[in-house]
């Protein structure tokens, strides 16, 4: 009778032994689908975002660059018409740079702060910087999305049955999809940073140069 009941439980232990290797297997594989259709979606978004920044930062500097040639063509046109004599034309040119110069510096004050803090922390070495800043958001947004999505009971029991918590599942998702991110970002990241350096430096260039003639002509 004993011998028959211990045949038993052991047949029984074999089976849930059996089925638990397998949900645990479809769980892992379930899990390594998610992460990697995670981590597209994050590449994505910061090649979105970043496309997004480059052009409001770069219709903004447009705008302001033309606003400025703006004020300032109207200023030697005074000039040229004779409203004041040159004198004033330095006395108004002056303070109106000063003044362009010290808004440029208001304004980028915000951005060159956080580079020049991400930087030091991570030993001036940009591409670590940008890896980790980048590393650090999606993981924060991942963690949040997985935390707001609502499990059924069904999904609980498997996840149970496979040795798995949902609180530790979503942790170890955001962290490997942080990890690819760390990884991928400076090769998603370095056209536009490449594309934005040029655009500033060839419009600060060429405004440079407008403001070099119009002193010397006026």
């Amino acid at each position: 009778m004993l011998r028959t009941a211990f045949l038993v439980v052991s047949a029984l232990t074999t089976g849930v032994s059996l089925g638990r290797k397998a949900i645990t297997s479809a769980v892992n594989r379930r899990k390594q689908k998610i992460i990697h259709q995670a981590a597209i979606d994050a590449r994505e978004r910061i090649r979105g975002h970043a496309d997004e920044y480059l052009r409001a930062s770069l219709t903004g500097f447009v705008q302001s660059v033309f606003i400025k040639a703006l004020l300032l063509i109207l200023v030697w046109l005074g000039f040229r018409v004779g409203l004041y004599p040159h004198k004033v034309l330095s006395v108004i040119t002056v303070p109106l740079l000063a003044s362009f110069i010290l808004r440029d510096m208001i304004v980028t004050f915000p951005t060159a702060k956080l580079v020049f803090t991400k930087l030091r922390e991570y030993g001036w070495r940009p591409r670590k910087a940008v890896g980790e800043t980048v590393a650090a958001l999606v993981f924060e947004q991942v963690l949040a999305e997985a935390e707001a999505f609502e499990t059924g009971r069904t999904t609980r029991i498997i996840l149970s049955l496979s040795g798995h918590k949902m609180d530790d599942m979503t942790r170890e998702i955001a962290e490997e999809v942080s990890a690819i991110a760390r990884q991928t970002s400076w090769h998603d990241l370095r056209p536009f940073v490449l594309a934005a350096v040029a655009k500033f430096a060839v419009l600060s260039g060429l405004y440079s140069v407008f403001v070099f003639i119009l002193v010397r002509t006026a």
